[in-house]
Protein backbone atom coordinates (compact mmCIF):
# COMPACT_ATOMS: atom_id res chain seq x y z
CA UNK A 1 0.00 0.00 0.00
CA UNK A 2 1.62 3.30 -1.06
CA UNK A 3 1.58 5.86 1.76
CA UNK A 4 0.86 9.35 1.45
CA UNK A 5 3.68 12.56 2.30
CA UNK A 6 1.61 12.87 4.70
CA UNK A 7 0.83 9.74 6.35
CA UNK A 8 4.85 9.14 6.27
CA UNK A 9 5.39 12.10 7.74
CA UNK A 10 2.94 11.25 10.94
CA UNK A 11 3.83 7.66 11.36
CA UNK A 12 7.57 8.77 11.85
CA UNK A 13 6.53 11.68 14.17
CA UNK A 14 4.66 8.91 16.20
CA UNK A 15 7.98 6.83 16.38
CA UNK A 16 9.68 9.28 17.76
CA UNK A 17 7.45 9.80 19.86
CA UNK A 18 6.89 6.47 21.10
CA UNK A 19 11.25 6.52 21.18
CA UNK A 20 11.33 10.01 23.37
CA UNK A 21 8.33 8.24 25.63
CA UNK A 22 10.77 4.92 26.38
CA UNK A 23 14.06 7.45 27.28
CA UNK A 24 12.09 9.64 29.24
CA UNK A 25 11.19 6.29 30.93
CA UNK A 26 14.25 5.14 31.44
CA UNK A 27 15.52 8.46 32.39
CA UNK A 28 13.47 8.39 34.87
CA UNK A 29 13.44 4.96 36.40
CA UNK A 30 17.13 5.47 36.65
CA UNK A 31 16.61 9.15 38.51
CA UNK A 32 14.02 7.28 40.77
CA UNK A 33 16.47 4.55 41.73
CA UNK A 34 19.11 6.54 41.55
CA UNK A 35 17.41 8.88 44.64
CA UNK A 36 16.68 5.05 46.48
CA UNK A 37 18.50 3.71 49.34
CA UNK A 38 21.09 1.15 48.62
CA UNK A 39 21.04 -1.33 51.55
CA UNK A 40 22.52 -4.52 51.78
CA UNK A 41 20.95 -7.55 53.58
CA UNK A 42 21.44 -10.30 55.25
CA UNK A 43 19.44 -13.50 56.10
CA UNK A 44 19.61 -14.67 60.02
CA UNK A 45 21.38 -17.54 60.61
CA UNK A 46 21.48 -19.92 64.10
CA UNK A 47 24.23 -19.96 66.20
CA UNK A 48 25.23 -19.87 69.70
CA UNK A 49 27.87 -16.83 70.95
CA UNK A 50 30.70 -16.35 72.67
CA UNK A 51 31.17 -13.75 75.44
CA UNK A 52 34.52 -13.06 76.19
CA UNK A 53 34.81 -11.24 79.80
CA UNK A 54 37.85 -9.53 80.83
CA UNK A 55 38.27 -7.45 84.03
CA UNK A 56 40.97 -6.72 86.42
CA UNK A 57 42.18 -8.60 89.69
CA UNK A 58 44.58 -8.13 92.55
CA UNK A 59 46.13 -10.46 94.76
CA UNK A 60 45.51 -10.42 98.20
CA UNK A 61 46.23 -12.67 101.69
CA UNK A 62 43.52 -15.25 101.85
CA UNK A 63 43.24 -15.73 105.37
CA UNK A 64 43.89 -12.83 108.21
CA UNK A 65 44.44 -13.70 111.74
CA UNK A 66 44.01 -10.83 114.90
CA UNK A 67 46.38 -10.24 117.91
CA UNK A 68 44.07 -9.43 120.87
CA UNK A 69 44.00 -7.60 124.33
CA UNK A 70 42.09 -6.78 127.07
CA UNK A 71 39.83 -3.40 126.10
CA UNK A 72 40.13 -0.10 127.51
CA UNK A 73 44.32 0.06 128.10
CA UNK A 74 45.87 3.06 127.04
CA UNK A 75 48.65 2.39 124.26
CA UNK A 76 52.31 3.59 125.40
CA UNK A 77 53.70 2.85 121.82
CA UNK A 78 53.27 0.70 118.91
CA UNK A 79 56.50 -1.43 117.19
CA UNK A 80 55.09 -2.56 114.39
CA UNK A 81 53.43 -0.79 110.71
CA UNK A 82 51.12 -2.24 108.10
CA UNK A 83 53.28 -4.55 105.23
CA UNK A 84 55.69 -5.07 107.87
CA UNK A 85 57.03 -8.53 108.11
CA UNK A 86 57.90 -9.56 112.02
CA UNK A 87 58.84 -13.03 113.38
CA UNK A 88 57.68 -15.08 116.35
CA UNK A 89 58.05 -13.48 119.67
CA UNK A 90 58.29 -9.97 118.47
CA UNK A 91 56.98 -7.14 120.85
CA UNK A 92 53.92 -5.39 118.88
CA UNK A 93 52.98 -2.96 120.90
CA UNK A 94 52.87 -1.94 124.39
CA UNK A 95 50.62 -0.70 127.04
CA UNK A 96 50.76 2.27 129.44
CA UNK A 97 52.28 0.26 132.93
CA UNK A 98 50.74 3.15 135.44
CA UNK A 99 47.67 2.70 133.71
CA UNK A 100 47.62 -0.83 133.67
CA UNK A 101 48.74 -1.13 137.29
CA UNK A 102 45.34 0.88 137.77
CA UNK A 103 43.12 -1.10 136.22
CA UNK A 104 44.59 -3.91 137.98
CA UNK A 105 43.57 -2.86 141.43
CA UNK A 106 40.02 -1.71 140.29
CA UNK A 107 39.66 -5.44 138.99
CA UNK A 108 40.72 -6.79 142.39
CA UNK A 109 38.69 -4.55 144.47
CA UNK A 110 35.53 -5.27 141.70
CA UNK A 111 36.23 -8.79 142.65
CA UNK A 112 36.14 -7.91 146.88
CA UNK A 113 33.03 -6.80 146.13
CA UNK A 114 31.96 -9.44 144.38
CA UNK A 115 32.82 -12.01 146.50
CA UNK A 116 31.96 -10.20 149.68
CA UNK A 117 28.34 -9.13 147.65
CA UNK A 118 28.11 -13.60 146.81
CA UNK A 119 28.99 -14.61 150.37
CA UNK A 120 26.15 -12.38 152.16
CA UNK A 121 23.80 -13.81 149.08
CA UNK A 122 24.82 -16.94 150.23
CA UNK A 123 24.41 -16.68 154.17
CA UNK A 124 20.48 -14.98 153.47
CA UNK A 125 19.86 -18.29 150.33
CA UNK A 126 20.72 -21.05 153.70
CA UNK A 127 18.65 -19.11 155.90
CA UNK A 128 15.80 -19.13 153.40
CA UNK A 129 16.76 -22.26 153.00
CA UNK A 130 16.48 -23.70 156.37
CA UNK A 131 12.98 -21.93 156.59
CA UNK A 132 12.04 -23.17 153.41
CA UNK A 133 13.02 -26.73 155.24
CA UNK A 134 10.67 -25.91 158.27
CA UNK A 135 7.66 -24.72 156.76
CA UNK A 136 7.71 -27.96 154.52
CA UNK A 137 8.13 -29.87 157.97
CA UNK A 138 5.53 -27.90 159.45
CA UNK A 139 3.03 -28.79 156.32
CA UNK A 140 3.90 -32.08 156.58
CA UNK A 141 2.76 -32.15 160.58
CA UNK A 142 0.05 -29.80 159.27
CA UNK A 143 -0.91 -32.91 157.15
CA UNK A 144 -1.26 -35.48 159.59
CA UNK A 145 -3.18 -33.49 161.94
CA UNK A 146 -5.50 -32.74 160.00
CA UNK A 147 -5.66 -36.17 158.75
CA UNK A 148 -6.00 -37.64 162.44
CA UNK A 149 -8.67 -35.27 163.16
CA UNK A 150 -10.97 -35.76 159.53
CA UNK A 151 -10.56 -39.05 160.00
CA UNK A 152 -11.89 -38.90 163.77
CA UNK A 153 -15.07 -36.91 162.37
CA UNK A 154 -15.74 -39.76 159.45
CA UNK A 155 -15.32 -42.49 162.34
CA UNK A 156 -18.14 -40.84 164.50
CA UNK A 157 -20.35 -40.31 161.68
CA UNK A 158 -20.11 -43.90 160.50
CA UNK A 159 -20.62 -45.41 163.80
CA UNK A 160 -23.71 -43.29 164.22
CA UNK A 161 -24.55 -44.63 161.17
CA UNK A 162 -24.64 -47.72 162.04
CA UNK A 163 -26.34 -47.25 165.14
CA UNK A 164 -28.83 -45.86 163.52
CA UNK A 165 -29.34 -48.57 161.00
CA UNK A 166 -29.19 -51.20 163.70
CA UNK A 167 -32.22 -49.20 165.75
CA UNK A 168 -33.78 -48.79 162.39
CA UNK A 169 -33.78 -53.00 161.66
CA UNK A 170 -34.82 -54.07 165.17
CA UNK A 171 -37.56 -51.83 165.04
CA UNK A 172 -38.55 -53.42 161.96
CA UNK A 173 -38.16 -56.64 163.31
CA UNK A 174 -40.60 -55.46 166.40
CA UNK A 175 -43.12 -54.26 164.02
CA UNK A 176 -43.02 -57.78 161.97
CA UNK A 177 -43.85 -59.81 165.21
CA UNK A 178 -46.89 -57.23 166.21
CA UNK A 179 -47.74 -58.30 162.36
CA UNK A 180 -48.04 -61.81 162.61
CA UNK A 181 -49.62 -61.53 166.27
CA UNK A 182 -47.13 -64.42 167.58
CA UNK A 183 -45.10 -64.08 170.86
CA UNK A 184 -44.13 -61.48 173.97
CA UNK A 185 -42.59 -58.22 172.99
CA UNK A 186 -40.36 -57.04 175.66
CA UNK A 187 -40.53 -53.41 176.74
CA UNK A 188 -43.37 -50.78 175.10
CA UNK A 189 -43.89 -49.59 171.88
CA UNK A 190 -43.31 -45.81 171.10
CA UNK A 191 -47.39 -44.77 171.77
CA UNK A 192 -46.72 -47.15 175.63
CA UNK A 193 -49.40 -49.83 174.38
CA UNK A 194 -49.06 -52.80 176.59
CA UNK A 195 -47.06 -55.35 175.63
CA UNK A 196 -48.19 -59.04 173.67
CA UNK A 197 -50.87 -56.94 172.14
CA UNK A 198 -51.63 -57.85 168.67
CA UNK A 199 -51.75 -56.51 165.39
CA UNK A 200 -55.59 -56.68 165.25
CA UNK A 201 -56.12 -55.14 168.61
CA UNK A 202 -54.53 -51.96 168.09
CA UNK A 203 -56.34 -48.00 167.90
CA UNK A 204 -55.57 -46.12 164.85
CA UNK A 205 -53.83 -44.10 167.41
CA UNK A 206 -51.05 -47.27 168.00
CA UNK A 207 -50.93 -47.80 164.58
CA UNK A 208 -49.90 -43.95 163.94
CA UNK A 209 -47.61 -43.84 166.60
CA UNK A 210 -45.55 -46.73 165.00
CA UNK A 211 -45.48 -45.43 161.59
CA UNK A 212 -44.37 -42.32 163.28
CA UNK A 213 -41.97 -43.45 164.81
CA UNK A 214 -40.62 -45.81 162.12
CA UNK A 215 -40.40 -42.80 159.41
CA UNK A 216 -38.24 -40.68 162.38
CA UNK A 217 -35.69 -43.83 162.98
CA UNK A 218 -35.73 -43.82 158.88
CA UNK A 219 -35.23 -40.06 158.50
CA UNK A 220 -32.31 -40.53 161.33
CA UNK A 221 -30.83 -43.64 159.16
CA UNK A 222 -30.70 -40.58 155.67
CA UNK A 223 -29.60 -37.83 158.00
CA UNK A 224 -26.57 -40.02 159.47
CA UNK A 225 -25.70 -41.07 155.97
CA UNK A 226 -25.83 -37.38 154.72
CA UNK A 227 -23.32 -36.36 157.36
CA UNK A 228 -21.00 -39.62 156.41
CA UNK A 229 -20.69 -38.21 153.04
CA UNK A 230 -20.66 -34.24 154.11
CA UNK A 231 -17.33 -35.45 156.43
CA UNK A 232 -15.90 -37.53 154.22
CA UNK A 233 -16.36 -34.53 151.52
CA UNK A 234 -14.86 -32.43 154.28
CA UNK A 235 -11.97 -34.72 154.92
CA UNK A 236 -11.10 -35.04 151.12
CA UNK A 237 -11.07 -30.61 150.72
CA UNK A 238 -8.84 -30.27 154.08
CA UNK A 239 -6.22 -33.35 152.83
CA UNK A 240 -5.92 -31.64 149.57
CA UNK A 241 -5.57 -28.48 150.81
CA UNK A 242 -2.86 -29.92 153.52
CA UNK A 243 -0.95 -31.41 150.64
CA UNK A 244 -1.05 -28.33 148.26
CA UNK A 245 0.92 -26.59 151.23
CA UNK A 246 3.89 -29.78 151.30
CA UNK A 247 3.64 -28.94 147.65
CA UNK A 248 4.18 -26.01 147.93
CA UNK A 249 7.04 -26.19 150.39
CA UNK A 250 9.01 -28.47 148.65
CA UNK A 251 8.27 -25.94 145.18
CA UNK A 252 10.18 -22.95 147.14
CA UNK A 253 12.79 -25.69 148.92
CA UNK A 254 13.61 -27.08 145.23
CA UNK A 255 13.71 -23.08 143.71
CA UNK A 256 15.93 -22.09 146.27
CA UNK A 257 19.47 -20.69 145.22
CA UNK A 258 22.24 -23.27 144.54
CA UNK A 259 24.92 -22.42 146.57
CA UNK A 260 28.02 -22.73 144.43
CA UNK A 261 31.36 -21.26 145.43
CA UNK A 262 32.79 -21.15 141.86
CA UNK A 263 29.87 -18.50 140.69
CA UNK A 264 30.38 -17.83 136.71
CA UNK A 265 30.55 -14.09 137.35
CA UNK A 266 33.07 -14.17 139.74
CA UNK A 267 35.37 -16.67 137.68
CA UNK A 268 35.34 -14.93 134.78
CA UNK A 269 36.25 -11.77 136.49
CA UNK A 270 39.08 -13.40 138.28
CA UNK A 271 40.47 -14.66 134.54
CA UNK A 272 40.65 -11.31 133.17
CA UNK A 273 42.54 -10.56 136.36
CA UNK A 274 45.09 -12.99 135.70
CA UNK A 275 45.47 -11.56 131.61
CA UNK A 276 46.11 -8.23 132.82
CA UNK A 277 48.48 -9.41 135.87
CA UNK A 278 50.42 -11.55 132.88
CA UNK A 279 50.76 -8.21 130.94
CA UNK A 280 51.97 -6.24 133.37
CA UNK A 281 54.68 -8.93 134.03
CA UNK A 282 55.62 -8.57 130.41
CA UNK A 283 56.48 -4.95 131.44
CA UNK A 284 53.00 -4.34 129.19
CA UNK A 285 53.93 -5.64 125.94
CA UNK A 286 51.97 -7.60 123.45
CA UNK A 287 54.09 -10.16 121.47
CA UNK A 288 53.29 -12.36 118.50
CA UNK A 289 52.47 -15.51 118.40
CA UNK A 290 53.64 -16.74 115.27
CA UNK A 291 55.66 -14.89 112.06
CA UNK A 292 54.20 -12.96 109.17
CA UNK A 293 52.98 -9.67 107.86
CA UNK A 294 51.29 -6.97 108.84
CA UNK A 295 47.94 -6.34 107.24
CA UNK A 296 46.30 -3.75 109.52
CA UNK A 297 47.23 -2.22 112.51
CA UNK A 298 44.15 -0.87 114.62
CA UNK A 299 46.13 0.37 117.58
CA UNK A 300 47.47 4.39 117.65
CA UNK A 301 49.67 5.91 120.49
CA UNK A 302 47.36 7.94 123.16
CA UNK A 303 43.88 5.94 122.46
CA UNK A 304 42.70 3.13 124.20
CA UNK A 305 42.00 -0.32 123.05
CA UNK A 306 38.46 -1.77 121.58
CA UNK A 307 36.80 -4.88 122.06
CA UNK A 308 38.15 -6.49 119.01
CA UNK A 309 41.44 -7.42 117.60
CA UNK A 310 44.51 -4.44 117.51
CA UNK A 311 46.36 -5.86 114.88
CA UNK A 312 45.57 -8.00 111.74
CA UNK A 313 48.13 -10.39 110.01
CA UNK A 314 49.29 -12.63 107.36
CA UNK A 315 51.13 -15.84 108.02
CA UNK A 316 53.67 -16.05 106.30
CA UNK A 317 52.77 -19.41 104.63
CA UNK A 318 49.33 -18.11 104.68
CA UNK A 319 46.71 -18.92 101.85
CA UNK A 320 47.02 -16.17 98.69
CA UNK A 321 44.01 -15.25 96.54
CA UNK A 322 43.26 -13.31 93.12
CA UNK A 323 40.23 -11.12 94.25
CA UNK A 324 38.25 -8.97 91.25
CA UNK A 325 34.78 -7.69 90.32
CA UNK A 326 32.36 -8.76 87.25
CA UNK A 327 29.32 -6.69 86.27
CA UNK A 328 26.39 -8.27 87.31
CA UNK A 329 25.33 -8.98 83.97
CA UNK A 330 27.92 -11.52 83.43
CA UNK A 331 26.25 -13.53 86.21
CA UNK A 332 24.55 -16.01 84.01
CA UNK A 333 28.06 -17.26 82.40
CA UNK A 334 30.12 -17.61 85.99
CA UNK A 335 29.99 -21.02 87.51
CA UNK A 336 31.99 -22.30 90.15
CA UNK A 337 34.90 -24.28 89.31
CA UNK A 338 34.94 -22.67 85.87
CA UNK A 339 38.42 -22.40 84.44
CA UNK A 340 39.72 -18.16 84.76
CA UNK A 341 42.46 -17.18 82.17
CA UNK A 342 45.12 -14.75 84.29
CA UNK A 343 47.91 -13.11 83.01
CA UNK A 344 50.24 -11.02 84.92
CA UNK A 345 53.67 -9.36 84.83
CA UNK A 346 56.08 -10.57 87.45
CA UNK A 347 58.04 -7.80 89.70
CA UNK A 348 61.29 -9.12 87.89
CA UNK A 349 59.75 -8.01 84.44
CA UNK A 350 59.17 -11.68 83.39
CA UNK A 351 55.23 -12.62 82.28
CA UNK A 352 53.19 -15.36 83.56
CA UNK A 353 49.97 -16.74 81.75
CA UNK A 354 48.00 -19.34 83.72
CA UNK A 355 44.53 -20.88 84.31
CA UNK A 356 43.19 -21.21 87.99
CA UNK A 357 39.43 -22.54 88.93
CA UNK A 358 36.67 -20.23 90.03
CA UNK A 359 36.40 -21.36 93.74
CA UNK A 360 34.44 -18.68 95.68
CA UNK A 361 31.44 -16.24 94.37
CA UNK A 362 29.31 -13.70 96.20
CA UNK A 363 26.73 -11.33 95.35
CA UNK A 364 27.37 -7.70 95.98
CA UNK A 365 24.57 -5.12 97.09
CA UNK A 366 25.12 -3.52 93.96
CA UNK A 367 24.22 -7.11 91.72
CA UNK A 368 28.26 -7.04 90.79
CA UNK A 369 29.94 -9.89 92.09
CA UNK A 370 32.86 -10.83 93.98
CA UNK A 371 35.25 -13.90 92.60
CA UNK A 372 38.36 -15.64 94.02
CA UNK A 373 40.87 -17.67 92.82
CA UNK A 374 43.39 -19.62 94.33
CA UNK A 375 47.14 -18.18 93.69
CA UNK A 376 49.65 -20.48 95.75
CA UNK A 377 51.19 -22.03 93.28
CA UNK A 378 51.53 -18.75 91.24
CA UNK A 379 54.72 -16.68 91.03
CA UNK A 380 52.88 -13.58 92.26
CA UNK A 381 53.11 -11.38 95.42
CA UNK A 382 50.61 -9.66 97.64
CA UNK A 383 49.05 -6.18 96.26
CA UNK A 384 49.69 -7.44 92.43
CA UNK A 385 47.70 -6.73 89.01
CA UNK A 386 46.32 -9.41 87.41
CA UNK A 387 44.44 -9.35 84.13
CA UNK A 388 41.36 -12.06 84.52
CA UNK A 389 39.45 -13.47 81.40
CA UNK A 390 36.88 -16.10 80.50
CA UNK A 391 35.14 -17.28 77.47
CA UNK A 392 31.65 -18.67 77.70
CA UNK A 393 29.47 -20.25 74.72
CA UNK A 394 26.03 -19.71 74.84
CA UNK A 395 23.57 -22.51 73.63
CA UNK A 396 22.49 -22.41 70.29
CA UNK A 397 19.74 -19.60 69.07
CA UNK A 398 18.15 -20.28 65.93
CA UNK A 399 17.83 -16.45 64.91
CA UNK A 400 20.92 -14.85 64.88
CA UNK A 401 22.00 -11.74 62.84
CA UNK A 402 25.44 -8.96 62.86
CA UNK A 403 24.88 -6.47 65.34
CA UNK A 404 24.90 -4.01 62.94
CA UNK A 405 21.64 -4.70 61.85
CA UNK A 406 19.68 -4.22 64.93
CA UNK A 407 18.50 -0.69 66.41
CA UNK A 408 16.72 0.96 69.44
CA UNK A 409 14.11 3.35 69.40
CA UNK A 410 13.72 5.85 72.28
CA UNK A 411 11.63 3.47 74.39
CA UNK A 412 14.24 1.19 74.75
CA UNK A 413 12.58 -1.26 71.90
CA UNK A 414 14.68 -3.33 69.40
CA UNK A 415 13.83 -3.49 65.73
CA UNK A 416 15.24 -4.64 62.46
CA UNK A 417 14.48 -3.47 59.08
CA UNK A 418 13.32 -6.47 56.57
CA UNK A 419 13.75 -6.01 52.86
CA UNK A 420 10.24 -6.69 51.03
CA UNK A 421 9.11 -6.81 47.15
CA UNK A 422 5.72 -4.99 46.86
CA UNK A 423 4.07 -3.88 43.11
CA UNK A 424 4.30 0.01 42.83
CA UNK A 425 3.93 2.75 40.32
CA UNK A 426 7.33 1.73 38.42
CA UNK A 427 6.17 -2.16 39.04
CA UNK A 428 7.76 -4.37 41.58
CA UNK A 429 9.72 -2.65 44.14
CA UNK A 430 12.08 -3.47 47.23
CA UNK A 431 10.55 -1.63 50.78
CA UNK A 432 11.47 -1.33 54.26
CA UNK A 433 9.43 -2.75 56.91
CA UNK A 434 9.86 -2.30 60.97
CA UNK A 435 9.70 -5.76 62.70
CA UNK A 436 10.37 -5.15 66.01
CA UNK A 437 12.27 -8.21 67.95
CA UNK A 438 12.91 -9.72 71.69
CA UNK A 439 16.88 -9.70 72.01
CA UNK A 440 17.56 -12.87 74.00
CA UNK A 441 21.62 -12.29 73.73
CA UNK A 442 24.10 -10.38 72.42
CA UNK A 443 28.00 -10.07 71.84
CA UNK A 444 29.94 -7.09 70.52
CA UNK A 445 29.40 -8.30 66.85
CA UNK A 446 26.65 -10.63 66.76
CA UNK A 447 22.52 -10.43 68.56
CA UNK A 448 20.66 -13.41 68.89
CA UNK A 449 16.60 -12.36 68.48
CA UNK A 450 13.76 -13.62 68.73
CA UNK A 451 10.49 -12.40 66.33
CA UNK A 452 7.30 -14.46 64.65
CA UNK A 453 7.85 -12.29 61.95
CA UNK A 454 11.69 -12.94 60.89
CA UNK A 455 12.11 -16.01 59.00
CA UNK A 456 14.90 -18.10 57.64
CA UNK A 457 14.47 -16.58 54.03
CA UNK A 458 13.69 -13.30 55.72
CA UNK A 459 16.38 -10.30 54.09
CA UNK A 460 17.15 -8.44 56.98
CA UNK A 461 18.92 -4.99 55.98
CA UNK A 462 22.23 -4.09 56.96
CA UNK A 463 23.97 -1.48 55.96
CA UNK A 464 21.96 1.30 54.05
CA UNK A 465 23.53 4.54 52.12
CA UNK A 466 20.73 7.11 53.83
CA UNK A 467 18.49 6.84 57.15
CA UNK A 468 15.73 4.62 56.67
CA UNK A 469 12.25 5.33 57.52
CA UNK A 470 8.91 2.24 58.02
CA UNK A 471 7.94 1.79 54.34
CA UNK A 472 10.71 3.26 51.96
CA UNK A 473 11.45 2.16 48.94
CA UNK A 474 15.12 0.46 48.54
CA UNK A 475 17.35 -0.74 46.16
CA UNK A 476 19.09 -3.88 47.23
CA UNK A 477 22.78 -4.20 46.39
CA UNK A 478 25.31 -6.98 46.84
CA UNK A 479 27.64 -6.47 49.85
Amino acid sequence: MNLTKGKKAAAVGLGVFFVFMAVCTVVAKGIYRSGLAHVTTQTPYGSSLVHEIKVNGMVRQGKEYGVFTESGLRIASVAVRKGQYFEAGTPLFQVDTDDLQRLIEEKELEIGKSEDQWKDRLLEEQQAGRARQTAEERSREDYENVLREEDGEVEKCRQALEAAGQELELYDQYLSLLSQGSGQVSGGDAAGGSPGGSDTGDTPEQQYSRQEKRRQLLQNVISCSQALEDAERARDIALQSAARAIEDAGDSLSSGFSADPAEPDIAFQRKELMRLIRLAENDGWVYSGTAGRVTECRVSVGERTQDGAGILYAADDGEKVIEAVFAKESSRFLTLNAEISLKAILPGGGRISEKAPLNYMEVMEDGDILVELPANDLELVIGQNVELSCRMQTENYMTCIPAVGIHSDEQGGSYVYVAEEREGILGTEWRARKVYVSVLDRTDSVVAVESAEIAAETKIIMNATKELNDGDVVRLVSP
